[in-house]
């Protein structure tokens, strides 16, 4: 190797080492690639958290993972991160990961220095090759989804049915369909014992993803005529908009 690119690998290996170093900031997260996040992992024993509902992580994480759904971080992360220094990377299920980066911003203000989200999240770790493992799946069963404007006709000829909205509290507050109630996917698997089983039920998420995952949980749990609104309530507000 030249003198020249022997100067030049040098100088991108401190770039590279002076972003991974630099004090966390919630204004301007910093994100680690899958290969980066095993690297941290092997010589920096980071911890991995994944940020989605206990019922999502039990079903596949990336190993060794620690589940802390976003809504818990603040009760949780004193309790199982206690090390403040340590690496840590979050992730969550979509590539946007819209979730791990306002449990950073959590994380900041807690005092996490050593901090990190993983790009592209739990879908970028599976392309570029990694593994996952599953402690408790959740299997998969055949679910119907429902329109809105189905789900309208029902209500107007007052069917008799469960509308189950699996947002979080903050959005379901926010607006949400006459009727439902709330059971945020995070506290599924320890509400429910509450949900009524003696009549049809309708999952709603927010973008018409979650609400599969929930609603196979829900069959597997005995209940029996289970499906889901289509698009979520963010494909409702857009029919809403366009009348």
């Amino acid at each position: 190797m030249s003198l020249k690119y022997l100067m030049l690998f040098i100088l991108y290996t401190m770039l590279i080492f002076s972003c991974l170093v630099a004090p966390a900031n919630a204004g301007n997260p910093r994100y680690v690639d899958p290969e980066e996040t095993v690297s941290l992992i092997k010589e920096g024993k980071a911890l991995t958290v994944d940020t989605m509902s206990y019922i999502e992580c039990m079903d596949h994480r990336i190993p060794g993972s620690i589940c802390i759904a976003l809504e818990e971080f603040d009760k949780n992360a004193p309790l199982l991160l206690k090390d403040k220094k340590r690496p840590i990377v979050f992730y969550c299920e979509s590539k946007d990961c819209e979730r791990a980066n306002e449990v950073y911003k959590k994380a900041v203000a807690m005092g996490y220095e050593n901090i990190y989200i993983l790009k592209g999240g739990l879908p970028e770790w599976k392309s570029a090759g990694y593994e996952v493992e599953t402690t408790k799946r959740v299997r998969r069963m055949p679910v119907v989804s429902v329109k809105f404007i189905q789900l309208q006709k029902m209500m107007v000829e007052k069917k008799e049915l469960l509308i189950l909205d699996v947002r979080t509290e903050a959005m379901f507050k926010e607006g949400h369909i006459d009727g439902a109630i709330n059971i945020p996917m995070y506290m599924l698997h320890k509400k429910l014992h509450t949900i009524p089983g003696n009549r049809p039920v309708i999952v709603v998420d927010e973008k018409g993803k979650r609400s599969f995952v929930a609603c196979s949980f829900l069959i597997n749990n005995g209940f029996k005529d289970v499906q889901r609104l289509f698009g979520g309530m963010n494909y409702k507000e857009k029919l809403d908009k366009k009348r």
